[in-house]
């Protein structure tokens, strides 16, 4: 590597940062990083599969809402992340044994609702609900995810107990999501009422 600068003072902390952003960036895509447990990528990376009966009688939840609206002219503010927080805030509330958390490190457990709309391509069939442009399409993703196995570093691994998956719910992204939480809720409350 060949550094050429003017002032012969600044010349050698240029190469010293350069060549330490050259190694910090050959390290990165060399060392593979573990996840907190409470993030799941689109590709699964890293998560173990578990089942509803994994979530035992933990009652700290911790809300993550992705949202995204990539159909043409859509507002770049859209309120519609804030919606589907409220609704899924709204469908845990009926469950008085569960407890909301601010923060994941104080989860026992975490529910990562992911929905997007998009312009549809029309093959799919009408939507259900007046709200909703009748060429948009709803995707919507809901995963449980709680603490998986201890690493060597002393992270844990995410495991992924419940999901349910919808390329095109039919009706806006605040319905979708509480009605596919409310189908988790339904789950949980027959599992626990079996004990």
């Amino acid at each position: 590597m060949h550094c050429v600068d003017g002032s012969r003072f600044r010349r050698p902390a240029l190469c010293l940062a350069s060549a330490l952003l050259l190694l910090a960036s050959v390290l990165e895509g060399t060392v593979q990083q573990t996840p907190n447990w409470w993030t799941v990528n689109a590709e699964r990376e890293y998560t173990e599969k578990g089942r509803l009966q994994d979530l035992g009688m933990r009652k700290k939840v911790w809300i993550n809402v992705i949202f995204s609206d990539t159909r043409p002219n859509s507002p770049l503010n859209s309120p519609e992340r804030t919606d589907i927080i409220q609704a899924v805030r709204e469908a845990l509330s009926v469950q008085r044994d569960l407890k909301t958390v601010m923060y994941p490190e104080e989860a026992d457990f975490a529910l990562l609702v992911r929905a997007s709309t998009r312009q549809g391509e029309g093959d799919r069939g009408p939507n259900f609900s007046l709200l909703l442009d009748a060429e948009a399409e709803v995707s919507i993703e809901v995963l449980v995810v709680i603490p998986g196995s201890q690493q060597s570093d002393g992270s844990r691994l995410p495991r992924v107990i419940w999901e349910a998956f919808s390329p095109n719910a039919q009706v806006e992204a605040r319905s979708a999501a509480r009605f596919t939480v409310d189908g988790f809720l339904w789950e949980l409350k027959k599992l626990r009422e079996r004990k």
